[in-house]
């Protein structure tokens, strides 16, 4: 399928791009009662990673599981007063990783390093408690048929918790239980979260489990996956045709190029030199990079638009293998005392370190790579990162290399073609060249493309060129019959990206957009409809 854009006219559609999940922590001023924040040294360093290393013997330690739960919560909490910071008022909304972890009866400690821990989130969340807010709700969408069967819901109960099904229906029958945002992604148009998450009065704690998975290491990014409804969370299925799977009814709120999309994206970055982007799996979903790529994307476009307060890693103890019961044990996954919690703002960040924690070279994930251009994140090199201990209620400056690293061995993106025939749980940890990154020499090279990304406030149509080398660049736009209506040129363009307007457009229909410099060109359709 040829690739288009649909360019609307009618309103002042502006160019604006996405933007980083930041969150104000100042949040809207009160006048009476008291209220809660975020420390101040984490307020204040959301470029910061913090570290805390807890001492828990084995992982079916619940005591002294909460208790370190609900120490680091009432630490990294603080009440404050005079209209600072949030209202106790405030929604808590926490996300943990509550995958389907279902186990033998012979075996009941088999699953427990599939999801966060039971007994940290009921003492972190009871930690935060004691620091003001009242109101708490559970948000979780995968297998909610385990929840009394696991514990959740007897936990939540005891503790006045909210963990409400919102995952099992589709949106039409839950009203204004699902809260639905507006985004100019990849592959969403329109994004469909459980409420209250993403509400304007709510504060999202995210716990994610430090474990392996197909994506590497699961991490916060990931486990915001499972914070939206039915269907907009299915994002693990593979490279699926969504038009073709999805009810009608969720078509809309789709790209509906998005897989042309995805497949310019994809090969654009495999050419840019993203490791093991051209790399296919030997198990379901086939098509590697590419559903890598998707995957990716998708995630990206739900968490543009997704505030969150603290991202959160619990690693007291960590899996390896596929993030479920299958590992490089024997065709078995293992659980290992890694006594790390993992925590910071930037989610992004948080997962970098991880990453690394666990013996990978974050270089190697195209997820990151995607966060940095489009604009979701600004690092890559772990060693980029301002890393601190958190001890007794104090951080402490410490060097990323002084930290032990527990290798996590994954299935992502195993290299098995062109003769290569690394193991299926393997480690990523192929050295990257962070500093010739940094030049512009590995990921980013350009190749030139030809896009329109909407209207100014006069409605003229502004389209965005990537030029790869210094030169003369000619710009057409082609009527349905081939008839060239407008042209531009420039002298000695510089290679980069370049916005250029269109300010001869008359009417609606189809049209084709095309550059051409030296040696090389791109052309893409366009859609203009009232």
């Amino acid at each position: 399928m040829r690739r288009r854009d649909f360019i609307r006219i009618s309103s002042a559609a502006g160019v604006l791009g996405l933007t980083g999940s930041k969150f104000d922590a100042s949040g809207n001023p009160f006048s009476e009662g008291g209220g809660f924040d975020l420390h101040p040294f984490i307020k204040e360093h959301p470029e910061a990673v913090f570290i805390n290393l807890t001492s828990v013997k084995e992982k079916t330690d619940a005591k002294p599981i909460y208790d370190a739960a609900y120490k680091l919560a009432s630490e990294m909490f603080v009440k404050t007063s005079g209209g600072k910071g949030y209202s106790n008022t405030t929604k808590i909304t926490c996300k943990p990783n509550w995958t389907c972890s279902t186990g033998s009866k012979k075996d009941p400690e088999a699953s427990l390093g599939i999801t966060t821990d039971l007994n940290f989130i009921e003492g972190y969340l009871n930690g935060v408690k004691v620091k003001g807010p009242q109101d708490f709700f559970l948000r979780e969408c995968a297998c909610t048929f385990q929840w009394k069967t696991n514990g959740y819901t007897a936990m939540a109960e005891r503790n006045n918790f909210d963990l409400t099904d919102l995952s099992s229906k589709d949106y039409w029958d839950l009203g204004d239980k699902i809260i639905f945002k507006t985004v100019d992604g990849v592959v969403f148009r329109e994004v469909g979260f459980m409420a209250p998450m993403t509400a304007d009065d709510t504060f999202l704690i995210n716990i994610a489990k430090f474990k392996a998975h197909q994506m590497g290491i699961t991490g916060a990014i990931k486990n915001l996956q499972g914070i939206t409804g039915r269907t907009f969370h299915s994002y693990c299925g593979g490279s699926v045709d969504i038009f073709r799977s999805y009810d009608k009814r969720y078509h809309r709120f789709f790209q509906p190029d998005y897989l042309s999309r995805i497949a310019e994206l994809h090969k654009k970055h495999a050419e840019a030199g993203y490791p093991r982007w051209n790399e296919k799996m030997d198990k379901p979903p086939f098509d590697g990079g590419f559903w890598m790529e998707q995957w990716a994307q998708r995630m990206c476009d739900s968490y543009s638009i997704t505030p969150t307060g603290i991202n959160i890693i619990e690693g007291i103890y960590s899996r390896d293998g596929d993030g479920f019961h299958g590992g490089p044990h024997n065709g078995r996954a293992m659980d290992f005392m890694t006594n790390n919690i993992i925590f910071g703002k930037d989610a992004f960040r948080v997962d970098i370190i991880a990453h690394w924690l666990a013996g990978h070279e974050p270089g190697n994930f195209g997820l990151f790579h995607i966060g940095i251009e489009r604009g979701l994140s600004n690092v890559l090199d772990p060693f980029d990162i301002p890393i601190y201990l958190w001890t007794d209620g104090k951080a402490k400056k410490v060097k990323l290399d002084s930290l032990k690293r527990n290798p996590l061995l994954t299935y992502y993106l195993r290299r098995n073609t062109n003769g290569m025939n690394e193991p299926r749980y393997h480690m990523v940890d192929e050295p990257f060249d962070y500093k010739a990154w940094k030049s512009g020499k590995i990921a980013w090279a350009e190749q030139p493309s030809i896009r329109a990304i909407g209207t100014d406030a006069a409605e003229n149509v502004v389209m965005e060129v990537s030029v790869p080398e210094k030169g003369d660049v000619y710009v057409d736009v082609l009527n349905a019959r081939g008839e060239v209506v407008w042209r531009m040129h420039a002298d000695d363009l510089e290679p980069g990206v370049h916005q250029v307007v269109w300010d001869g457009f008359s009417q609606p229909g189809l049209y084709n957009m095309y550059v051409k410099g030296m040696g090389w060109d791109a052309e893409r359709e366009m859609v203009i409809y009232t």
